[in-house]
């Protein structure tokens, strides 16, 4: 049997509204969800048959929802239609048997409410530029520093053991369980002096490089999400500034998770051992869920 998928609404103010079949607000037709097109740029030369073929792109993802309104009318309504205002930023989530996912999304159509004193209709669309679904969750993988480490109980002090230990791997993977690709977040954190942190990824052959001493305490944010490729340099006080000038200029500022595994190295020109290292991602990126 299949399960039948509950979506959210969820305002930048965070406010929400649940469409499901135990809710108030009931979705009869849903459109645009799962579909994505293809933009190709093409050009065709003097005699030539057919086209060649000069750039592709994802389109955006356009959202058509229908359905109705069960109880409570008057305030269901209004929610509706204070929460869907042309232009309003929002996010769009499908929660189902794989999982929760979710498109940021702008309200391309605000409600088209009718109906009658015991029912209303609606119909309102969205938009999603980022047309790809991503997961809700989202996982944090060590590339590099002191990970915990089982012991048994009771302690025994006979031979050698230790709470935790060093990571040492010359190589990690980090596995992206979607079918396209994904941005994340590197972390870098000092705990004693490093020169010139970088991650190499095997897979493209390209490599994340911070051109800096680091000093203990010292932290490096770096994103390659589309609309967000930045670094953030953090001073052992807590104070930030912008990092992108500690940046190598043949930085992949464009480096992503494929689908699969992906194999990473993490390495510096010295003090390796003193640094902290975490990828963050989302747990899958999806054209259709």
């Amino acid at each position: 049997m299949r399960t039948v998928p509950v979506h959210l609404y969820t305002a930048a103010d965070g406010r929400q509204i649940r469409f499901a079949v135990d809710s108030d607000f009931w979705l009869t037709d849903l459109s645009g969800e799962d579909g994505l097109d293809l933009d190709i740029s093409e050009q065709q030369s003097s005699g030539q048959t057919g086209t060649t073929v000069t750039g592709t792109a994802v389109g955006a993802k356009p959202i058509t929802a229908t359905g109705a309104i069960l109880r409570d009318l008057d305030a269901n309504e209004w929610l509706l239609k204070q929460l869907l205002t042309p232009g309003s930023r929002g996010r769009w989530t499908k929660i189902t048997a794989t999982g929760t996912w979710y498109l940021d999304v702008l309200t391309k159509h605000s409600p088209d409410v009718s109906g009658g004193e015991h029912l209303l209709n609606f119909q309102f669309s969205l938009y999603a530029a980022y047309p790809y679904w991503r997961t809700a969750e989202t996982l944090t993988t060590m590339l590099g520093g002191l990970q915990s480490t089982w012991f048994p109980t009771p302690v025994s002090t006979a031979g050698r053991w230790y709470i935790s230990r060093y990571k040492q791997d010359l190589y990690t993977t980090v596995n992206n369980t979607g079918n396209t690709e994904t941005d994340f977040t590197l972390t870098l954190t000092a705990k004693a002096r490093v020169l010139n942190p970088m991650l190499w990824h095997n897979g493209t052959r390209t490599f994340i490089r911070l051109n800096k001493e680091m000093l203990a305490g010292e932290r490096a944010v770096i994103s390659t999400a589309e609309n967000n490729r930045t670094c953030t340099y953090y001073a052992a006080d807590g104070t930030s500034q912008d990092g992108f000038r500690f940046m190598d200029a043949d930085t992949d500022w464009w480096m992503t998770l494929s689908p699969g595994a992906n194999v990473l190295r993490l390495t510096a020109e010295e003090g390796r051992e003193n640094l902290t290292a975490t990828i963050t991602a989302h747990k899958g990126v999806a054209s259709g869920v």
